[in-house]
């Protein structure tokens, strides 16, 4: 079972700050670096899990392509209307944004190739009910990408072998691919 706890997003005025020092950061440290180190396809089914206001979950839909499909997710209600929007004015047809109140995504179990989780790991609150819904939605040979933002990498790999539902495959600075062990 799920955590039962409901997630709170900022306030809409800290969210708005937010967006504008990201705005200002990606001008020094471009997020599209990440783009070269996330094992992308044609055709995939990617989950941007803590989208934010579509720093990665965009540029991935274009990737993927018409054949693949981005799901968008964040507890926040105003990264899902800016994703919305940019979506429509970019003409990106292959993205959804999942406005949730818990871990839970709704997306059907065992569906997607890719979980991204790109700064946001800080801010979970409860990481075995992530990983949890994670691990339910990715396929057997699925990949979770994994910057654990402003967290120690050390700590980011406790955490992932201590929940014992994935094994990090790789670490390539502070990123880690991190494999699903078999569902049970």
């Amino acid at each position: 079972m799920l955590s039962e706890n409901k997630l709170k997003p900022e306030p809409d005025a800290v969210y708005k700050i937010n967006i504008w020092f990201w705005k200002f950061t990606d001008l020094i440290w471009n997020p599209r670096r990440h783009l070269k180190k996330i094992p992308l396809k044609e055709g995939m089914v990617v989950v941007d899990y803590g989208c934010g206001p579509g720093r990665y979950a965009l540029p991935i839909a274009q990737l993927v392509g018409p054949k693949g499909k981005v799901f968008a997710v964040d507890i926040q209600p105003l990264a899902i209307r800016i994703i919305k929007k940019k979506a429509t004015r970019e003409g990106l047809t292959n993205i959804e944004a999942i406005l949730v109140d818990s871990y839970d995504t709704g997306i059907q179990g065992s569906s997607t190739d890719l979980a991204l989780l790109v700064d946001t790991f800080h801010q979970i609150g409860d990481h075995s009910a992530l990983f949890r819904e994670i691990h339910r939605i990715l396929k057997q040979d699925g990949i979770l990408f994994m910057d654990p933002g402003h967290m120690k990498l050390s700590r980011a790999r406790e955490i992932v072998e201590g929940i014992s539902l994935f094994t990090i495959a790789e670490c390539r600075g502070h990123d880690m691919l991190v494999a699903p062990k078999p569902k049970q």
